[in-house]
């Protein structure tokens, strides 16, 4: 029968197609084809996973399995907790003194008796007016967090400007200003005496002692009486009521 050698020659001729497509690796074409099919694939298997541009833990999760969740709605919150920051608004008094790679000192509301260890990375260019001043944002960096630091979590910062040893230090209230000068009250042989001091550098509760008649174990007074006059030659019983 003509019409079945036909249809044996066609099957032929697509068998030896077929065999001439293999025989010498697979055509580019085919190659290109596969690999659009493997691409949609993946892609239709990708439509069930959400992934982050980045490493990080998950620490919110919003919906519950069911939820219907509509975009623009947050699903869920990824920190990197591998690098702890914190934000603090530095007043533009203090600001100039702020400098990037400082050491910072920090401890936590919530963690009691335990400090960690921070640097300065980042000091903003620009100020914000806050109404009753302007403020800067530093950003710190803390070194050594351990399991117990976590994000949302409220910080107290000491930032060292400057850092000396074998210095002698007095609080800063106990320092009076007179024309320029400084000094403080100091208890000696039962009476006090005005003592004229420099200071250096200083904090917001104490500072620096440079030089005056003043040295480690001196009785500082913090609150002498208003009346006190270095001419009268009162002593402390008579001006205390002792």
């Amino acid at each position: 029968d003509f019409a079945d050698a036909d249809i044996a020659r066609a099957k032929l001729n697509d068998a030896q197609r077929d065999w001439d497509r293999v025989k010498n690796g697979a055509n580019a074409d085919d190659i290109n084809a596969a690999e659009a099919k493997v691409a949609a694939a993946e892609a239709t298997v990708a439509l069930g996973w959400v992934e982050a541009p980045f490493n990080g833990t998950v620490t919110e999760v919003k919906p519950k399995v069911g939820d219907q969740v509509s975009s623009g709605t947050r699903a869920f919150r990824i920190d990197d907790l591998s690098e702890l920051y914190v934000d603090v608004q530095i007043s533009e008094v203090d600001i100039n003194r702020v400098v990037i790679g400082q050491e910072v000192e920090l401890s936590f509301d919530a963690i009691s008796g335990q400090t960690y260890t921070g640097d300065v990375t980042e000091v903003a260019r620009v100020g914000e007016d806050t109404g009753s001043g302007v403020d800067f944002t530093v950003t710190l960096r803390i070194i050594d967090p351990d399991g117990q630091v976590r994000p949302g979590m409220t910080a107290a910062v000491n930032i060292i400007v400057s850092k000396e040893t074998d210095v002698l230090i007095l609080p800063s209230r106990a320092v009076r200003s007179n024309n320029g000068q400084r000094f403080v009250y100091v208890l000696k042989n039962g009476a006090l005496q005005q003592v004229e001091i420099e200071i250096g550098v200083k904090s917001d509760t104490s500072l620096q002692v440079l030089s005056g008649n003043v040295k480690a174990g001196d009785l500082i007074v913090l609150n002498p009486p208003s009346e006190f006059d270095m001419s009268s030659g009162q002593s402390p019983e008579s001006m205390f009521g002792g």
